[in-house]
């Protein structure tokens, strides 16, 4: 398993993105448990419920992936919390534009989107780095 070769940080950064996988996970299964697929309670356009709810599958495969093919989760892990970041970005802020909400309040209701921007900047930090490394312990074990 070539988890198992790579370094304690390398382990460490994935197993602390799979961590945050399992938690989008949660999210998208508590929303749909308690509101169902494409739920009106979204408040949203459906290609963004469609997004959403897809999370509930892609994420939890991200996450299993960092730790049994981790190149595979690396790289879709970045690609799902960039998306992800984008998107939900795009609507928090629109909010903040489109309402009299101050700023304080607004940053204070859109919580989760401010770890979830700081979980994506750990991601995209220790993106390069986590490719190198398994990179550099494929080359070992040759």
């Amino acid at each position: 398993m070539i988890f198992t070769k790579l370094k304690s940080k390398i382990q460490i950064n994935l197993v602390l993105q799979c961590i945050g996988m399992l938690i989008g996970t949660t999210t998208h299964l508590l929303w749909i448990t308690n509101h169902g697929f494409f739920s009106a309670e979204y408040n949203a356009g459906v290609l963004s419920m469609l997004f959403w709810d897809t999370l509930t599958i892609l994420d939890p495969i991200a996450a299993v992936l960092l730790i049994l093919r981790p190149k595979a989760g690396i790289w879709m892990t970045g690609i799902i919390i960039v998306a992800d970041v984008l998107h939900n970005g795009s609507i928090c802020f629109n909010v903040l534009l489109s309402s009299d909400v101050t700023v304080i309040s607004w940053a204070t209701n859109n919580w989760m989107f401010w770890m979830q921007l700081f979980f994506g900047l750990f991601v995209i930090a220790t993106f390069k780095g986590n490719l190198i490394a398994l990179k550099m312990s494929r080359v070992r074990k040759k």
